[in-house]
């Protein structure tokens, strides 16, 4: 095969590509997977696709292959779903300590020193008295998890490995996540990888053990050849890449490191994926290089390329093993492979049909990997680079000389980089919430990784360190200096407002379709009139049917009916409330907050949740107090969104939180505004905030200096938002003996027995009570006498704890509807 030759296997002619039969059925079958999630929009998706196939020219019969195939899909991904369990035990519901038992199914280094780990087999063991007549005894009871027990680790004192037996006394938990819509959904996540139980430790094992285990020859060579990476490597964090980069352990990074190369946009790089196989691949192709540099005769045998593949697939293995088969490496693994079987079998269009061929086989065989991020961004970022780069392969420079073969170069790896993120833009903004447009940094780093850092100093490093300790230890110094000198690189970028990162508009399901359909309009240009004119009415269609449902949802301003919408988000054991007007305008109250700096509420569930289908902007912020779990989240929200104003009791969050909100005040030129009682906000004209405590002479501690607020639309009160006042700021409250009457009650303080008020339910007299609270929190709110007062008062209390986010909706006439 000569050169024109090889690349015409891997890239086609610009334009729609031809399916075959089969491949047209992949889409549907897809789908049908993905439907016992989302079933009305990918059942819309599905339509619109059969539609636009019969734009095409299509075999009789089609269209009931089509339907059998996602039916197929849908049945197929609904048999094979875990189910989950029915109801927690007793002892974990009350959060009692027992022994478990089990075995490491799965061992998995994140950044900051932490270790995932899948534990199989799970038995726990609890004691509990049994009285009698004349005597008490202890009984033991076990139970058997169902599916797996997710085991975070944080800062081990040993490296434990995959069959390795552990026994614990521990805490154990059902998996819970935040439960917002329109937001990841952290629960079915774990449910597709069978993982219903979690578990959390820092520092040496204090209540229990890792049995000792002898591990069989592979896992001894695995755990060896770890050892000799972190050992020769060194201590910085360019030395703290090559484990993630050989094996995927990323337990030495920090999350500074993992923030800067996200920033840079090459967050690509850390995941063990397509890119790494070929640049493992690659060493192959080195090889058949070098072979027929000194026997060139051997290509009238085995052309190069075919030489490359056979030379490259036990580099692929090994690596495929050294990962210790992650789910993207086998992703990546099966594609090449794929790839190489056709380039053998001399077929073209290699880089498409392998592509289908590893997404069946991957499919047939884990269905719900559908559901996986890194296979949706694989997938979607392989066939964008399929369809897209010949486009811009046809208009790239010649590249006669060293200089035009160079730019030709740089401007390839770009080309790349933008068909990727062409076809994978939506669905990276749905789940990180920002847009990061950065790709000149891929220009630097992927020819260096690719050509030098991996194969030489990463591979020639590891390899080494079996003949010259001395050698593959300046060897790998070399690597992590050139990794410390670009993370310099980019950190000085970030400082200079170079490589910016955006809140950005989150897609509805419509959007998405929308979004795909264009790109095929835009592919279809040169098809004929009728394929235009379909992909042209169903973009239409698509845009009249979601400017109906935000008609029906009041969500266009001045048109339709008009709400009041209070929705109370559900952030874990802290509080975040966004109040809609009738006219569109958002007002955010607390912002939630975690008691940690390792995760942002506000970058993770409330920015993701307020920029879901609406541009990145808030009208108001109020901050009740500067406590942690009140505040935490907004900061985020200063940074990166448009505030029109921020109200607060004048206090300023401490530490790192405050700082940050003093950069962006300074930054978006926002202007904080004190207030207290007496002050009226006005949202919208009939929509107004009352601020009904502190007063200005109020003395009291920080949660009883909170604000209390009364949502008045209308001349109705609709809500009162409390923070965390307590007995002595609620006694102040009542000695006003202002209007607090509303419809709907914040319990003051999460529910707390501190908070409790029976003069304060009956002067609010609610309908409904709401507390923002922490599923099993260690406070145990919401107290057991404030609901029993609750219950007395015949007031229906929602928890977020039990119920997720809770919407509270009025119309003009003033009814209410609750939503949980």
């Amino acid at each position: 095969m000569n050169r024109s030759d090889s690349k015409s296997c891997l890239v086609s002619r610009p334009g729609i590509p031809g399916l075959l039969f089969w491949q047209k059925l992949v889409p549907a079958f897809v789908f049908g997977i993905l439907s016992i999630k989302w079933l009305l929009p990918c059942f819309v998706a599905f339509f619109v696709y059969v539609v636009i196939l019969f734009s095409f020219r299509l075999q009789k019969g089609t269209i009931v292959l089509l339907v059998l195939m996602f039916a197929l899909g849908s049945f197929y991904a609904s048999a094979v779903l875990p189910v989950p369990p029915d109801e927690m035990p007793d002892w974990m519901a009350h959060k009692e300590k027992v022994h478990v038992n089990a075995e490491i199914a799965a061992i998995k280094g994140l950044p900051g020193k932490r270790l995932k780990i899948i534990l199989k087999n799970v038995l726990c063991t609890t004691s509990h008295k049994i009285s009698g007549e004349n005597l008490s005894e202890m009984v033991n009871e076990t139970t058997k998890l169902a599916g797996y027990l997710l085991w975070t680790w944080e800062k081990p004192d040993v490296f434990p490995v995959k069959g390795q037996k552990v026994s614990l006394l521990i805490k154990v938990k059902p998996v819970h996540g935040f439960k917002n819509a329109g937001v990841w959904d952290y629960d079915f996540y774990n449910r597709t990888k069978n993982i219903f139980y979690r578990f959390y430790t820092r520092g040496p094992l204090k209540n229990g053990e890792l049995k000792p285990v002898d591990p069989g020859f592979g896992e001894r060579l695995r755990a060896d050849l770890r050892h000799r990476i972190v050992s020769n490597t060194p201590s910085t964090q360019g030395g703290a890449i090559f484990p993630a980069l050989l094996t995927g352990d990323r337990f030495f990074l920090s999350r500074d490191t993992v923030e800067l190369i996200r920033r840079a946009g090459v967050s690509h790089l850390l995941a063990l994926s397509g890119l790494h196989v070929g640049f493992v691949a690659s060493i192959g192709f080195a090889f058949a290089w070098l072979i027929g540099l000194f026997f060139p005769q051997i290509y009238l045998k085995i052309p190069r390329m075919k030489l490359a593949v056979i030379l490259a697939t036990p580099f692929v293995l090994f690596y495929l093993w050294l990962g210790q088969f992650s789910p993207s490496l086998l992703r990546a693994v099966c594609m090449f492979g794929f790839w190489g079987l056709l380039l053998l079998m001399n077929r073209g269009r290699v880089l498409l049909d392998g592509l289908f061929l590893a997404v069946v086989l991957i499919l047939v065989f884990s269905p719900l990997s559908a559901f996986d991020l890194g296979f949706q961004l694989s997938v979607l970022a392989v066939g964008g680079i399929s369809v897209f780069y010949p486009y811009f392969q046809s208009i790239l420079p010649a590249g006669i000389t060293f200089i035009g073969k160079i730019s030709r170069f740089i401007l390839a790896i770009l080309a790349v980089s933008l068909c990727a993120n062409i076809t994978i833009l939506p669905i990276t903004i749905w789940n990180f919430g920002v847009l990061i447009p950065n790709l000149v940094f891929n220009v630097l780093w992927i020819p260096l990784l690719g050509f030098f850092l991996m194969p030489v100093c990463g591979v020639g490093g590891l390899v080494l360190s079996f003949v010259n300790t001395a050698v593959s230890q300046k060897l790998f110094l070399l690597g992590a200096t050139c990794f410390d000198e670009m993370f310099s690189l980019v950190r000085t970028a970030v400082s200079a407002g170079w490589l910016p990162e955006y809140a950005f508009y989150r897609p509805l399901w419509q959007d998405f379709i929308i979004y795909y359909v264009l790109l095929l309009l835009c592919l279809s240009l040169q098809k004929s009139r009728k394929v235009k004119l379909t992909a042209f009415c169903m973009i239409v269609l698509l845009v009249g049917s979601r400017i109906g449902a935000m008609y029906e949802s009041g969500e266009l301003p001045g048109i339709g009916p008009e709400f009041v919408k209070v929705d109370l988000l559900d952030t874990g054991q802290s509080q975040g409330l966004v109040i809609t007007g009738p006219k569109g305008t958002r007002t955010v109250v607390d912002g939630g907050g975690s008691f940690g700096d390792s995760f942002d509420i506000g970058r993770a569930i409330v920015g993701p949740w307020l920029a879901s289908g609406h541009l990145p902007k808030v009208d108001n912020i109020i901050l009740t107090h500067a406590d942690r779990d009140h505040c935490g989240g907004l900061a985020y929200l200063l940074e990166k969104f448009d505030v029109g104003h921020y109200y607060s009791d004048g206090n300023m969050p401490e530490g790192v939180i405050g700082e940050r909100f003093k950069k962006a005040f300074a930054e978006k030129e926002v202007v904080p505004e004190k207030v207290e009682r007496g002050d009226v906000i006005e949202l919208e004209p009939g929509l107004f905030l009352q601020i009904l405590h502190p007063a200005s002479d109020f003395k009291g501690t920080k949660n009883n200096r909170s604000l209390f607020l009364r949502l008045v639309w209308n001349g109705k009160g609709l809500i009162c938002i409390s923070g965390d006042v307590e007995k002595s700021g609620i006694k102040t409250l009542l000695r006003n003996n202002d209007d607090l009457f509303a419809d709907v009650l914040v319990l003051p303080h999460h529910g707390s027995a501190g908070a409790y008020s029976s003069e304060l339910y009956g002067r609010v007299n609610p309908k409904i009570a709401v507390a923002a609270c922490g599923f099993l929190n260690r406070y145990k709110f919401v107290a057991d006498k404030v609901e029993c007062e609750l219950r007395t008062r015949k007031i229906k209390i929602y928890k977020t704890s039990e119920k997720g986010m809770i919407s509270a909706k009025w119309n003009k006439s003033g009814e209410i509807i609750i939503r949980p």
